[in-house]
C-alpha cells in the first residue's frame, strides 16, 4: 500500500496496551496478533487477528481509548493507518457511506463491550 508505513513487531511485543490513546490503526500483513483485555486479575483473549485483518481502527476513528491490548503472537508486519490517512479517505466518501460507516463501527464497539461484561 502506497504511502502507508510498516512496522514489525516480535513474538510477545505489545503494539498498544488497554486504555492507551490511539494514534493509529493497523492492518495487519503478515503474522498474528492477539486482541486481549485484562478482566478478573488475567488476561483474557477476544480474537486473534489474522493477515489482511485491520485492528485498533475504532479507537483511531472515534478518539476513545483502547479497548483492549493487541500483541504479537508471532513476529508481525503492519502497515500504520496514521488519522491522516484516515480523514484522506473519509473525505471521498458521499454522506451516506459516512453515516453507514459511522453506524457499523457503534455497532461493532456496542458488541464488543457485550463480549467483555
Amino acid at each position: 500500500m502506497k504511502g502507508f508505513s510498516r512496522r514489525t513487531f516480535p513474538t510477545n511485543n505489545m503494539i498498544f496496551q488497554e486504555g492507551d490513546i490511539a494514534n493509529c490503526a493497523y492492518l495487519l500483513k503478515s503474522g498474528k496478533v492477539n486482541i486481549t483485555v485484562y478482566r478478573g486479575g488475567e488476561h483474557v483473549r477476544l480474537t486473534t487477528i489474522l493477515p489482511n485483518q485491520l485492528f485498533g481502527e475504532l479507537a483511531l476513528i472515534d478518539g476513545s481509548p483502547r479497548s483492549a491490548t493487541a500483541t504479537a503472537a508471532e513476529p508481525s508486519e503492519v502497515i500504520v493507518v496514521k488519522p491522516e490517512d484516515m480523514a484522506r479517505h473519509m473525505e471521498g466518501l458521499d454522506e451516506f457511506m459516512k453515516y453507514w460507516i459511522s453506524y457499523l463501527m457503534d455497532r461493532i464497539r456496542d458488541l464488543s463491550k457485550r463480549v467483555q461484561e
